[in-house]
């Protein structure tokens, strides 16, 4: 392998005739604000003023830019050093911007025309960094001189934003006054810093310029590079591994084709997670129990050993993703048997806990039942006991979860490898053992329990709250007619009643429609009662048929109490 090794500039890459593309391999554009700050923050730090107002500059070397290519070629593909030299075209366009709004529309084109974009022989535009993966809003809304008003359509499209809002915001009269400590910034003098802060990027930036002459070199100088990199994820590395091997573009890039509808498929939903969340769950649901860090340690481990085929891989991802999402963040079309109603209800439920540790052992349910091993009853059964476990373990009790997400990983292993439905129901036999074992006890439960609040300046316990009442109420109606998005919680002492300690406490809530709840408003406890009457909650009538003559303090925490008890005996109890 040949390199050649150079110092250059910022103005050295750009006012020349090349294009430096952003290849397929390469990890999307990720740098936040606190990495682009700190960038913004070198460059500045190395300019320095008089009393005469005159500026100096120093030199500072940025890192390493390493490229497929040679000095011959029109184009080269960044290796190494793609978020440096993305951060810094998007600092050269907000400058471009500051001169546009100050009226200096040379000053602005000058930038444009030397170090955005550029012509080639046919007098074709195209821009000097080509990125086709956030394409075309980089391109029309960050890049061209005359930017469109785009919203940005997925998590990297944001990201490049958000630098570009940044650095924007850095570059604006106030912001560039207090940095330099001007008392006053008149139009010249802002325009003479404007310059200088040009100055300092194209000609005191320097870089070391590597080349590589060979595409098939990239993926080895990309691994070596940045393995260690703290910067780089591991599902970065195994993107560039999988490329690597799938290497032909003709008639389709089957690898790019996947990869972008594997992130397409991720970012569908909230609540799902990330592309690295959904891989290591994915990971550790076939292959081995690791930790985010040793992810792609185990993934060469498997590779080098040949268990892993680029193609299958890739599948395999976008198929499981597909039942991944619907898992992670449910919507009421992904189950539209009825059926499937009551699944649907305990994924929501361990959505609303905002756990995760079961995923993985779900994924390979979903597998099991695809392979007709378990029966729609069988998983719905499964995933209610999960339900209530997590409702006990962390929703309510906040347990420490030390070791749950290995018994997990080791149960979804087994399923996964299952070959008939004997051996997959003692999977599922053998984690529900191992997870009883794990349950608070009454007390412990009854204590957090009520701890549980809602006010309006206090609200994380409010859909876990919702979801309380809505269960017992699935339970007491007798209806299918019953909708728990109706609920809405009503404070039976108001809020300005009294102390926030006992009057946001459950025992002081009733589930009670919008309609209902607008008319109680601050209404006394008497004139409430009669409102409550008119209520199709089972809970709020049982309240109301009640001879209250006293509420305070002492009576909301014995229904509080009693709430609690409730669910432990009867709701969600568990057979131990």
């Amino acid at each position: 392998m040949e390199l050649h090794a150079y110092t250059k500039t910022i103005s050295d890459l750009f006012s020349v005739k090349k294009k430096y593309i952003v290849p397929r391999f390469q990890r999307e554009y990720s740098w936040t604000k606190e990495e682009v700050t700190e960038l913004w923050d070198d460059i500045i730090s190395n300019v320095s003023i008089n009393d005469d107002q005159n500026f100096t500059h120093e030199e500072y070397f940025i890192g390493s830019l390493v490229l497929v290519g040679d000095d011959q070629s029109l184009s080269l593909q960044i290796v190494d050093g793609q978020q440096r030299l993305t951060t810094l075209t998007i600092l050269l366009s907000a400058l471009c911007q500051r001169f546009k709004d100050i009226g200096r529309d040379l000053l602005a084109k000058g930038i444009y025309d030397n170090y955005i974009s550029g012509k080639n022989d046919e007098g074709e535009e195209y821009f000097k960094l080509e990125n086709e993966s956030p394409k075309p809003f980089f391109q029309t809304a960050i890049q061209h001189i005359d930017k469109e008003k785009d919203m940005p359509s997925s998590e990297e499209e944001k990201t490049l934003l958000s630098a570009y809002n940044d650095i924007y915001t850095y570059t604006s009269r106030e912001s560039l006054k207090e940095k330099f400590k001007f008392e006053e910034l008149d139009d010249e003098l802002y325009e003479k810093i404007l310059k200088v802060v040009r100055e300092q990027v194209v000609n005191y930036l320097k870089i070391i310029y590597i080349t590589v002459a060979e595409e098939n070199e990239a993926y080895t100088i990309f691994e070596i590079l940045n393995a260690r990199g703290k910067n780089l994820s591991f599902v970065d590395l195994i993107k560039n591994k999988v490329f690597k091997e799938l290497d032909k573009k003709h008639p389709d890039d089957f690898a790019k084709t996947k990869w972008k509808e594997l992130k397409k498929i991720i970012g569908s939903r909230d609540g799902v997670g990330n592309l690295e969340t959904f891989i290591r769950h994915w990971w550790i649901a076939r292959y081995a129990y690791v930790s985010k860090e040793k992810v792609y340690k185990s993934f060469e481990k498997n590779w080098s050993s040949n268990e892993i085929e680029a193609k299958k891989f890739l599948d395999d991802l976008v198929h499981d993703a597909r039942l991944y999402v619907k898992l992670a963040s449910p919507l009421v079309e992904d189950f539209k048997q009825m059926e499937e109603k009551d699944l649907y209800r305990s994924l929501l439920a361990l959505k609303i806990f905002n756990v995760s540790q079961q995923r993985p052992f779900i994924l390979s349910l979903f597998k099991v039942r695809e392979k007709k091993l378990i029966s729609l009853n069988e998983m719905k059964n499964i995933v209610s006991f999960l339900e209530k476990f997590h409702f006990f373990f962390n929703a309510v009790s906040s347990m420490r979860p030390s070791g749950i997400e290995g018994s997990y990983s080791k149960a979804s292993r087994e399923l996964f490898a299952a070959q008939d439905k004997n051996s997959a129901r003692k999977v599922i036999d053998n984690l529900k053992a191992n997870l009883v074992t794990r349950l608070p006890d009454q007390n412990t439960f009854i204590e957090k329990f009520s701890k549980l609040r809602y006010i309006k300046d206090y609200t994380k316990d409010k859909k876990l709250i919702q979801y309380i009442f809505s269960y017992i109420e699935s339970i007491k109606q007798t209806t299918s007619e019953f909708k728990p998005e109706n609920i809405t919680l009503e404070h039976i002492l108001s809020q300005s009643s009294g102390s926030e300690n006992y009057i946001g406490s459950i025992g002081n809530l009733l589930p009670l429609g919008e309609e209902l709840n607008g008319k109680c408003a601050n209404k006394e406890l008497v004139d409430k009662i009669k409102i409550y009457k008119d209520s199709n909650f089972e809970l709020t009538q049982e309240f109301a048929k009640k001879d209250i003559k006293d509420w305070s303090e002492k009576e909301i925490k014995d229904r509080t109490n009693s709430l609690a008890q409730y669910c432990y005996d009867f709701v969600w109890k568990i057979d131990h």
